[in-house]
Parts: C-alpha cells; sequence; structure tokens
C-alpha cells in the first residue's frame, strides 16, 4: 500500500515537473525571440532614418536601451516561473493544514489535578501509527514525584512515542496516562503542557535576544526568573561572558553559539514555565562531556523540585537515575538501577557493551 502511495506520488511529481519544464522551454526562447526581432526591425528601421539624417545615432541607442528595458521584466517574470509555481504549491498544504479538523479534542468538561507536583502513570498504554504495527504494547510504569526515570533502548523500540503521547500530540488506542492522578484526556491541552518541560536533541534558536530566546517572547516572565533559570541550568556563566550577557543577539539558529550552548539555554526555556514534569529526549546525544555533565548537575539539582524522564543512549546520562526502564520492540523488558541492570546481563547490559565499543 504504501509503495503504491508513493509511486502515485513520484508519477504526479513526475509530470508537474515534466509540464514546468515544457513551459519554460517554450516560453524563455519565444522572449528571446520577440527581443531580437525587436531590435532587428528597430535597427532596420531606425538605421535608415540615421542614414536619411532624420534621426540621431544617439536617439536610436537610446531606443535600443528602451526595447532591452521593456523585455527585461518579461524575462524575469519567466526566470520567476518555477518559484511561483512552489510558492503555490506551498500555499496550497498550508490552506490544507488550516483546514484541517482538530485530531486531538479538548475535552467538555476539562479537569483540574488536586495538587501539580509531577507524578506520572502509564497504564497498559497500546498505540499504533498504522494499525496494522503497533509501536507500545500494554506498557505500564510510574513515576513518583521528585524522581529521575529514565528510557533506553534500540532505535524504534517505542521511546519517543512515549513522550509523544505524554505531550498528547496522539490519542492512544488504550489504557491510561495519568499526570497528577488524573487521566490527560480530561485536562486542558495548554494546560497540561504548560505542567510539561520538553528539551529536543535539536534546539531551535531563533533570531533575538538571549533573554527572548529563553521566555519564548514572553514579556510576563521577569528577568530575575530568567536569571534564575539559567543558573538551574547551568547556563548563566556562559550567558553572562556574552556581549550584552542577556540582552546578546543571536542569529536565526544559533549559529554563534556551541551545541552544547543551544542545549543549555533549551533547558533554561524549558525551566522558565516552573514545570512538573521535566522531559529531556536525547538532550545530551550531541554535546561535549563538559556540557554533559552540567546537565547532569542540573538534573540532581532540580530533581528535589521537579519529576524528571530522561530518554538517553549515553550511560553516563543514565547511570544517576532511580530507576532505568528498558524498552525493546514496544515492551518494557527491564527495569532497575544501573547497577542491577548490569548485574542481570541481558539486554541493558548489550547495549551498553554495545556503546562502549566492546563487541
Amino acid at each position: 500500500m504504501q509503495l503504491g502511495r508513493l509511486k502515485d506520488l513520484n508519477e504526479k511529481n513526475y509530470r508537474a515537473s515534466m509540464r514546468q519544464i515544457k513551459i519554460f522551454a517554450v516560453f524563455m526562447p519565444s522572449m528571446e525571440v520577440f527581443s531580437s526581432v525587436a531590435i532587428g526591425l528597430l535597427l532596420w528601421y531606425g538605421g535608415g532614418k540615421v542614414i536619411s539624417e532624420q534621426l540621431t545615432l544617439g536617439a536610436l541607442v537610446a531606443f535600443i536601451g528602451y526595447i532591452q528595458m521593456f523585455f527585461k521584466p518579461i524575462r524575469d517574470i519567466s526566470e520567476k516561473y518555477n518559484i511561483m509555481q512552489s510558492a503555490m504549491a506551498s500555499m496550497e498544504r498550508i490552506f490544507g493544514l488550516m483546514d484541517q479538523k482538530e485530531i486531538i479534542q479538548e475535552p467538555e468538561i476539562p479537569k483540574r489535578p488536586v495538587k501539580a507536583e509531577g507524578h506520572l502513570q502509564l497504564k497498559n498504554v497500546s498505540f499504533a501509527y498504522e494499525k496494522a504495527f503497533p509501536v507500545l504494547t500494554d506498557v505500564s510504569f510510574e513515576i513518583k514525584p521528585g524522581q529521575v526515570v529514565a528510557l533506553v533502548g534500540i532505535t524504534g523500540s517505542g521511546k519517543t512515542t512515549i513522550i509523544h503521547l505524554i505531550e498528547r500530540f496522539y490519542e492512544f488506542e488504550t489504557g491510561n496516562i495519568l499526570l497528577d492522578g488524573l487521566d490527560i484526556r480530561e485536562w486542558r491541552i495548554e494546560e497540561l503542557r504548560s505542567q510539561i518541560g520538553l528539551v529536543m536533541q535539536d534546539v531551535f534558536i531563533f533570531a533575538g535576544s538571549i533573554a527572548e530566546n529563553i521566555s519564548l517572547g514572553d514579556k510576563k516572565i521577569p528577568k530575575e526568573v530568567l536569571e534564575e533559570v539559567s543558573r538551574q541550568a547551568n547556563a548563566y556563566q556562559f550567558i553572562k561572558r556574552l556581549s550584552g550577557g542577556f540582552d546578546h543577539e543571536v542569529k536565526e539558529g544559533g549559529v554563534t553559539l556551541s551545541g552544547g550552548q543551544k542545549q543549555l539555554l533549551a533547558l533554561s526555556r524549558a525551566l522558565a514555565y516552573n514545570p512538573t514534569l521535566l522531559i529531556l529526549d536525547e538532550a545530551t546525544s550531541s554535546v561535549d562531556p563538559e556540557t554533559e555533565r552540567l546537565i547532569q548537575d542540573s538534573i540532581l539539582t532540580l530533581s528535589r523540585r521537579q519529576t524528571t524522564l530522561i530518554v538517553a543512549h549515553r550511560p553516563s546520562t543514565i547511570q544517576q537515575a532511580d530507576r532505568i526502564l528498558v524498552m525493546h520492540h514496544g515492551h518494557i523488558v527491564e527495569q532497575g538501577t544501573h547497577k542491577e541492570l548490569m548485574t542481570l546481563g541481558n539486554i541493558y547490559f548489550r547495549l551498553n557493551q554495545l556503546r562502549e565499543g566492546n563487541l
């Protein structure tokens, strides 16, 4: 089925591309022919007038310039044709997205937990992006307030899918996910996501000041809070070394910042909204050892006040976790501390051996 869809899309793309090429192949030479004919006629007619002294040579040259000026915008339009076609396709996709109905529905009567403390429970959760291919099967675990729990497993085992379900990016088929004793489907979506701080592997830094990047442009967050969360994330020292400190302007994508600095900013950004549950999805996978140590120190400090869920591959990132959950093909197959799982000598042990290059 997927191969058939891909074949149809490729065929449509081929036909559209060929149509563009044919139009461009006709339009551009036509413009060149018309331009050349116009200049040729002008030289023939104007040259005769110059010879008969009815027209000056300077006037003839000026008319040639006018003809070239007339055809230049038309050439520009033909050259911009491909850009216009791409823009039209993008516009159609944007309008299509805007016309789509919300898949994740708000509850008719949203509820609020008695106390927000980051108590997370998954009970027999199953999920599939396509019904024939389950991604999660009967997953259950609990993270108590203030605990640090790590999720590990091979690529495609379902770790990131769990995060997407907790954030309600997708609806799960069976089971329950509870945050602070309340099913997440009973939360107002905006309020649920405000309780969760998410730090991803790929950090987006937009053009603006450091303060604006941490607060996401929210003027309601005072500078004192920005300084405090940057200290908690161990980002304060490098920020103060920048010219202007929190007012330092960065370019889009944070091209002037290192990968580690961007991750520390992302952690500060997540903490700025005081979440009860902090999720780190491969946040240390592409940073240097020093930045990884700073993030680890932050997690240990924050765990006194916030619940933390870590998805990571590096053993050094997860060794200090209170509990490690090992996922394999959508199931939790092992759980325990780093020491306990290494003693078992099963999947977690082999994953560590592979990462250390011993196998």
